[in-house]
C-alpha cells in the first residue's frame, strides 16, 4: 500500500511560487505532481493561458486559492 505524504507547508510554498513563476514568465502550467490543490493548480494554470497577458487580479486569485488550500 503506498501512503501519499504531503509535503512540508514551506515546500509547498516554493512549488507554488516555482510554478506561478513559470506561469507568468513563461506561459506553462504546473504539473500534475507537484502536490498543489486542484483550486491553486486551475488558478495557476488560467495564469499560464494568460500569458503574457495575465493582470493582477488573475494573480491574487492564485495566491487565494493556495491559502484556502494549504494556509
Amino acid at each position: 500500500m503506498t501512503m501519499c505524504v504531503q509535503p512540508p507547508p514551506s515546500e509547498l510554498r516554493e512549488r507554488f511560487q516555482t510554478a506561478l513563476n513559470q506561469a507568468i514568465a513563461h506561459g506553462r502550467s504546473p504539473f500534475d505532481g507537484s502536490g498543489l490543490g486542484p483550486l491553486t493548480q486551475a488558478a495557476v494554470a488560467l495564469v499560464a493561458t494568460e500569458h503574457p497577458y495575465a493582470d493582477a487580479d488573475q494573480i491574487a486569485d492564485a495566491y487565494d486559492a493556495f491559502v484556502q488550500e494549504h494556509g
